[in-house]
């Protein structure tokens, strides 16, 4: 399989997919993948070295739910990868404790995906073995996006019923103000009253002094007399 030529420079120093691993700008490679709560973009072979646990190193088979039994795999002991055991081989160190997988035994030079350069033409090519750490990767790629969308969606339902509530708590403050508010309006009227119900309790009584002089006979004789 013919892959692709290499990003242009001008093209690379446009595009942000850029491998967050070693800095690779071959775009066409580039995964995306949340890893540590972080939304990032991987090439092949660091989104592989970065999952460890979710595939085997030898057959890139894809851990899609979990791991195979622990009778039936080894696991590395340095980054704890674990190898079906019919990959590990039975004439391999996989009976010998520790075991190391293929990366870990030669670090410096082991990449996951090595694309094929054709002498002849100088097109860059896949085997089955590339093909299968390609696919690889995009499966762990794609587990990880969706499990960033459910974990988005379950924060965004959370988030939503918190607005919810706090909306509801809101609305129930902004009406207990308002029966504070009327119940201190309510409570100046009737003081006011209060007050002037002493005044108006004293003119009338006045008024009534004063009529009941105006009909009594000796206030009414008394004041003929002195007309006289």
């Amino acid at each position: 399989m013919n892959l692709p030529s290499s990003t242009s420079a001008d093209t690379a120093a446009n595009t942000p997919e850029i491998c967050d691993g070693c800095g690779s700008r071959d775009s066409w490679v580039i995964h995306p993948a949340r890893y540590r709560s972080t939304l990032c973009f991987f090439c092949t072979h660091c989104l592989l070295r970065k999952h460890p646990t979710s595939f085997c190193p030898s057959c890139f088979a894809f851990y899609d739910s979990s791991p195979p039994h622990h009778f039936r795999r080894v696991s590395c002991s340095d980054c704890g990868s674990y190898t079906h055991i019919h990959c590990a081989g039975a004439g391999d160190d996989a009976n010998s404790p520790p075991y190391r997988c293929p990366p870990c035994r030669d670090p410096d030079s082991f990449s996951f995906f090595r694309p094929i350069i054709d002498a002849a033409n100088g097109v860059r090519c896949m085997d089955k073995s590339l093909s299968g750490a390609f696919l690889c990767a995009a499966k762990i790629a794609a587990s990880s996006m969706n499990k960033a969308v459910y974990i988005a969606k379950c924060d965004a339902e959370r988030k939503g019923k918190e607005a919810a509530v706090a909306r509801k708590r809101a609305r129930e403050a902004l009406d207990d103000v308002i029966k504070l508010d009327k119940k201190a309006k309510s409570d100046v009227e009737l003081s006011a009253n209060r007050d002037q119900k002493p005044n108006m309790s004293h003119a009338a009584s006045a008024n009534s002094d004063q009529l009941k002089k105006q009909k009594n006979p000796s206030v009414q004789l008394a004041k003929v007399k002195h007309e006289r």
